[in-house]
């Protein structure tokens, strides 16, 4: 990405191509005129001799001035051309504040590793950067390490904003910007970028927007590393650069009153068609800062762009330092499916069986309840066949009814412990299901099999007292 000085002083005929060539609709003859005419003032205030109007104050000493910049010897000629004014821009909207929650995602945290001079979770193959560190002597750069992201919509705006954590300084060049995959594919369509200012105001200034005209961003496979290519050229349509574009309000930044550890983004959103559904993810770059090279893991090779992970060969950090990313995440849908580059979906929770076996024990002949219910009495319950047991155990109630739940599918026996059935006299006979005929008598049991979730009732146990 450009300097300050350079993307304030764009060629008046590139802002005519970037506006023709925006994708957000036909422009309207008045919005062509509109940008003719200051393209036309910008061209004549340059061949007057206008200077750079950014605001810089002007060099004590000229020739000074001059050699620091470009060498010239006093008393030869200066062949550099003189900078292009930008022309004035009048803002009519300007965003508020975030509204409520609609969308986020988190993203790892280096702080903790920032003394060993290292991080983890960075994929370089996989986009997934986790480098807020300088190059070579790998410093920690706080205010490049993104924890999380949220996105909310007002409208007309949508709103980023950015969590980082340390406070960006005042004289940082950080670039904050969203990307946007409307069509899920992997491949980001939309960037809206911005130098971080120096106050909680809102900004257009070093604000730009640009748009993948070719689908050449992500390389040959979205996301994953691929062998450089000349052809591809990123983000490569400018649509709105620091209020020239379409709309002069489009897009903005600015650090949130707030929160000092936060950056806002907003842009209207029409500026991507107003569309639904799409994946997000925001980055943080003082590094590389070019759009057109993006993503940087199909311009570099990791050898190039070194790693911030000390047991890698490729360590310590090189051309692609001072970054972090986050994963994309959706926005005005539940995903169902793993989109390329969208953050993990939740592990899908293993649904709790709801099966289960109940029934009645009670003293009498047959298989219906009689009236004289059993209570206290343990029933035991296997998985298998019987006569398996120790999987569960229940106690009959006051009208001796019992009852498992939370049973997987499968075959179970259900057994009753006679020896807590209450005193008789005598004992106790089992008569259904099964009958014994012996003294003292032998457990009762029922193998049972259910399908899943399914509830099977009326097990049941009679016993009969002995006589004597």
């Amino acid at each position: 990405m450009k300097s300050k000085t350079a993307r304030i002083l764009l060629p008046g005929l590139m802002l005519i191509l970037s506006i023709l060539a925006c994708n957000l609709g036909s422009p309207s003859q008045a919005d062509i005129d509109a940008a003719v005419t200051q393209t036309i003032q910008a061209l004549e205030a340059e061949m007057e001799g206008a200077g750079d109007t950014d605001g810089d104050a002007p060099a004590q000493d000229d020739t000074a001035q001059r050699l620091s910049d470009d060498d010239t010897e006093p008393g030869e000629e200066d062949t550099e051309p003189s900078p292009t004014p930008r022309p004035e821009i009048v803002h009519t909207t300007i965003p508020s504040s975030p509204g409520g929650l609609n969308s986020y995602m988190t993203d790892r945290s280096s702080e903790n590793y920032a003394p060993e001079r290292r991080s983890i979770g960075d994929n370089f193959d996989w986009n997934l950067m986790e480098r807020p560190f300088t190059a070579s002597a790998m410093d920690y750069q706080a205010h490049l390490d993104i924890i999380r992201a949220e996105l909310s919509e007002v409208s007309p705006w949508l709103y980023i904003t950015v969590f980082v954590e340390g406070t960006p300084p005042p004289e940082s060049e950080a670039y904050y910007s969203v990307e946007i995959d409307l069509d899920l594919d992997g491949r980001g369509d939309w960037l809206v970028t911005g130098m971080i200012p120096p106050n909680s105001e809102w900004t257009t200034d070093f604000v730009q927007v640009y748009r993948d005209s070719n689908g050449d961003v992500g390389g040959t496979t979205p996301m994953r590393a691929d062998p450089n290519s000349a052809a591809w050229d990123g983000y490569d349509e400018l649509v709105f650069d620091q209020g020239l574009g379409n709309d002069p309000d489009a897009a903005w930044i600015r650090r949130d009153p707030g929160h000092a550890d936060r950056i806002q983004i907003a842009f209207k959103y029409n500026l991507i068609g107003g569309d639904r559904e799409f994946l997000w993810g925001v980055i943080a770059d003082e590094g590389q800062r070019d759009p057109g090279s993006m993503d940087y893991n199909d311009f570099y090779t990791i050898a190039q762009a070194g790693s911030p992970t000390q047991n890698n060969s490729n360590y310590p950090l090189a051309e692609v330092a001072s970054l972090d990313n986050t994963c994309r995440w959706t926005y005005d849908f539940d995903p169902t499916t793993q989109y390329i580059g969208m953050c993990a979906l939740p592990a899908t929770p293993t649904p709790t069986p709801t099966g289960s076996i109940s029934g009645y024990v009670y003293q009498g002949g047959g298989s219906t309840p009689s009236s004289s219910r059993l209570s206290g009495v343990t029933v035991m319950l296997g998985q298998g066949s019987c006569s398996s047991s120790g999987f569960m155990t229940a106690v009959t109630s006051g009208s001796g009814y019992y009852e498992f739940n939370g049973l997987p599918a499968g075959t179970y026996c259900v057994t009753i412990n006679s020896t807590t059935l209450p005193p008789a006299s005598y004992g106790w006979d089992p008569v259904y299901p099964n009958f014994s005929g012996v003294s003292p008598p032998t457990n009762p049991y029922q193998s049972v099999t259910i399908g899943a979730n399914e509830a099977k009732e009326n097990i049941n146990f009679a016993f009969m007292t002995i006589v004597g």
